[in-house]
Order: C-alpha cells, then sequence, then structure tokens
C-alpha cells in the first residue's frame, strides 16, 4: 500500500519509514544540542507533518519534470508516425513502441500510452482518450493538447501541425524548467550547508568544551534563551527556503 500526495504521486512504505527514522534522529539531536536532553527532543516529533510535507513537495516538481520529458518525447514520436502517413490510432501504438528504447516498461508514459490505445481499441473515440490522459497526468501541456485536438478533430485541422506546435512547447518549457530547476537546486544546496552552521557550532563547543555553555542547559534561563534561539533559526531557515521556492 502507497500513501497518496497529489495525483500521480506517491511515496512508498519503504520511503516513509526511512524518513521517518531519519526526522527521529533529528528531533533526538537536536534535543540534546538545545537542551542536553534527548528526551525533550521528542517534543519536536509533531514537526514530522511539516518535514514530509517539504519531501512530497520537492518529489511532485521532480516528478512534474520527468513527465513533460517523457510527453514531450512521445508527442514527437506520434509526429513522426502521422507524417509517415499513420492514422492517430496506430500512432499512439507505434510511440509506445518508439518510446521502448528510452523508457523501462513500467515508466509512466508508456503506461499511458498503453492505456490509451487500449482505449480506442474498445471503440472510445481518440480526443476522449486523449482528454482522459491529461487528466491523470496533472500537466497542463497535456490538457492543452488534449482540447487543441479535440477542436481540430471536430473542425477538420492539421493534426500534424498540432502535434509538432505542441512538441516545441513542452520541448521549451521542460528546457527552461530544468533550468530553472538546476539554478535553485545550486542556490538551495548553500541554503542547507548555511543552516548547518549554527547546529555545528553547537555541536563543537559541546564535543570540544564540553563546560563552556553549561550555563545554557541550566536552569530556566538557559532553555528559554536555547527556545527562542530556535525560534529565530527556523524562522530564517524558513525565510531562506521561501526565498529559493519557486513553483515550476
Amino acid at each position: 500500500m502507497k500513501k497518496k500526495g497529489r495525483e500521480g504521486t506517491a511515496v512508498s512504505p519503504g520511503t516513509f519509514l526511512v524518513l521517518a527514522a531519519k526526522y527521529i534522529l533529528l528531533c533526538l539531536a537536536a534535543g540534546m544540542l538545545l537542551y542536553d536532553s534527548w528526551r525533550l527532543g521528542l517534543l519536536f516529533l509533531p514537526g514530522f507533518a511539516v518535514y514530509y510535507f517539504r519531501f512530497h513537495r520537492k518529489a511532485e516538481q521532480e516528478e512534474g519534470l520527468r513527465r513533460m520529458a517523457e510527453f514531450r518525447d512521445a508527442l514527437t514520436s506520434m509526429g513522426a508516425c502521422l507524417e509517415a502517413g499513420y492514422a492517430m490510432e496506430n500512432a499512439v501504438a507505434a510511440a509506445e513502441k518508439d518510446l521502448a528504447c528510452l523508457y523501462a516498461e513500467n515508466s509512466w508514459i508508456r503506461r499511458e500510452l498503453s492505456g490509451v490505445c487500449r482505449a480506442m481499441e474498445n471503440s472510445v473515440p481518440a480526443e476522449e482518450a486523449f482528454r482522459n490522459f491529461a487528466g491523470r497526468s496533472g500537466l497542463e501541456e497535456a490538457q492543452s493538447f488534449a482540447e487543441l485536438y479535440a477542436t481540430a478533430k471536430r473542425s477538420g485541422g492539421d493534426l500534424l501541425q498540432i502535434i509538432r506546435s505542441a512538441a516545441a512547447v513542452v520541448s521549451d518549457k521542460t528546457e527552461v524548467k530544468r533550468e530553472i530547476h538546476t539554478i535553485l537546486t545550486a542556490k538551495q544546496l548553500e541554503c542547507r550547508v548555511m543552516r548547518l552552521i549554527p547546529p555545528g557550532i553547537l555541536a563543537y563547543f559541546r564535543l570540544c568544551s564540553p563546560g563552556f555553555l553549561d550555563l545554557l542547559y541550566e536552569g530556566v534561563f538557559g532553555r528559554v534563551l536555547m527556545t527562542v534561539m530556535l525560534l529565530a533559526y527556523l524562522f530564517l531557515a524558513w525565510l531562506m527556503e521561501h526565498i529559493t521556492q519557486i513553483e515550476l
């Protein structure tokens, strides 16, 4: 059984358990660094929901980029088949076979193209099959293509030109999004390094000068001060992430 997120994404139980284990260790380490007590670190466990949401959002963005690249390749292959004189039904089947050289049998695009082929074999109109595919994909580009295809089918438009235009648009958007993703990943890595500096300093003093920070771990004043420092650290960490976060 998989834990579902937005449509088309899922986190396997194994990945979920790894995330949970990492977060628990992080909480225990935070408790030791901030309060010299791993038990107090357990108070941070409810924050796992935020931790999981951040991981899932990043996974969704990467999944979206991957699906766009696969959809672009599918459109390119279908366009080549239509140019060779194939009917749309045969072009979809031929594209699914062509993509076997690029993607595994259980890849998203090959599963979806197989589903479109089966739907058309069961007398489902091509425009409806593409519209259903677009709805499952969650891609705006796929939805636009489905609407354009349905309009061209009704009005007798040039299907080959529509597919070529759609493939060009998807290709351009994919490259732009990949470039933005690469730049953001570099900046986010810098932010992660900066976030490691404060706990790294605390860990250094705890290991190299154990008595230097005793004042911060004794009495109410020390615990309140460490809590204020933690809140300030979390705010700055959120601010850095918010600045470098762009929805692709």
